[in-house]
């Protein structure tokens, strides 16, 4: 693998780690994501934009 290919795939999993690394400290700190198990509108903004830096790598 390049270095070029290898920084890419780096910046990828970067992206996906910050990603579900927000969304895992919002339900955490979150009253009503706690309490009520389900996401919250932060929570689900969030979670898409997991979703959504996963699939950006898979791609």
């Amino acid at each position: 693998m390049t270095g070029q290919v290898q920084a890419r795939l780096d910046a990828g999993d970067a992206a996906v780690q910050a990603a579900y690394s927000a969304f895992i400290r919002h339900t955490q700190a979150c009253a009503p994501c706690r309490t009520d198990g389900a996401d919250c509108e932060t929570a689900a903004r969030l979670r898409q934009a997991w979703r959504d830096a996963r699939a950006a790598v898979a791609a």
